[in-house]
């Protein structure tokens, strides 16, 4: 057992039962803070402890765990809760459990980023305002990004896919590091490294693979373009900005408003295109200096600022 997971598994035992405030809940949260994996191990031992405490698997899984408790009683740690965890990581192997089932709904708020380390061992990075689930089977591994944009990095497991479903377009990787850019007309796919499969959901047999540094898109119509640009600019809201390359205008809106709270609205007609670099911390800076470098106007109503072309 890891050193991560170990620590894990003691503060599982002296936490999960506590209803009030724990003395230590201090020192806990710092524990967690302290590294990603951290977090994660905990979240995996959560996730154990439910799959076997309340399901009717319980009743089998009791008698192995007696089995394994009588030859391991004397090694066994005091305490029942971590004894329990302890036992099922060793009689059902914690391998099984990276490679178990598991639903998780994932979401971030205006101007929240996220960063998640999933049990398989991927990691997500959530941009601004995006939501989306998570549903691991023996078979594959299936994501439904409802909105909003990501960073996957995904773990290497050949026998289960993993497989994205954006709602314009099917993503399918075997092992690799890219972004997802759901935006309202279409859907961007940018590779750091390894290699993704894009399918065309409403234009069946359109398909692209995409590998390091190659950048697509898929139209409201579903069809499937590359485009000539550059993928890492895609990474850029990781480091605290967001880069915009002959960008029109319903780009800018959309990624503008991840990261404010009334939202920015593009007006139709024949939009301009912006190439800039913006701050995170700066996007009212940006939005007003907008009209100074580009043919638009800002138009501010009740719900939303609008960017209308001049």
């Amino acid at each position: 057992m890891s050193d991560a997971r170990e620590q894990a598994a003691l503060w599982f035992a002296r936490l999960h039962n506590d209803a009030g405030e724990h003395p230590e809940r201090r020192q806990f949260d710092a524990w967690l803070a302290a590294d990603p994996h951290h977090a994660a191990e905990y979240q995996a031992l959560l996730e154990l402890w439910g799959d076997f405490a309340s399901t009717p698997r319980t009743e089998a899984l009791a008698q192995a765990m007696e089995q394994q408790r009588r030859r391991q009683r004397r090694r066994l740690l005091q305490g029942g809760a971590l004894a329990v965890v302890l036992t099922l990581a060793s009689a059902f192997g914690w391998q099984a459990h990276r490679y178990g089932p598991l639903d998780l709904e994932l979401h971030t708020a205006i101007g929240e980023r996220q960063v998640q380390q999933l049990r398989d061992g991927t990691e997500l990075t959530l941009d601004a305002d995006t939501h989306l689930h998570l549903h691991y089977n023996a078979e594959q591994r299936l994501v439904e990004l409802m909105r909003g944009e990501a960073i996957f990095a995904v773990a290497r497991q050949p026998q289960r896919p993993f497989i994205i479903d954006s709602g314009l377009a099917r993503v399918r990787v075997l092992g690799t590091r890219f972004v997802l850019n759901r935006l309202p007309d279409r859907l961007r796919v940018s590779v750091d490294h390894g290699q993704v499969q894009v399918d065309s959901l409403s234009r069946p047999g359109e398909s692209l693979v995409l590998e390091a540094g190659q950048v697509a898109e898929v139209g409201a119509d579903g069809r499937l373009q590359r485009l000539p640009r550059a993928a890492s600019d895609a990474f850029s809201f990781q480091n605290g900005s967001l880069v915009f390359d002959q960008a029109d205008l319903a780009e800018v809106a959309a990624s503008l408003s991840r990261y404010r709270q009334l939202p920015v609205q593009a007006a139709t007609g024949q939009s301009p295109r912006v190439s800039a670099v913006v701050q995170l911390n700066d996007i009212e800076g940006f939005l007003q200096a907008l009209p100074q470098v580009v043919a638009v106007r800002l138009r501010n109503e009740a719900d939303a600022t609008i960017l209308q072309p001049r």
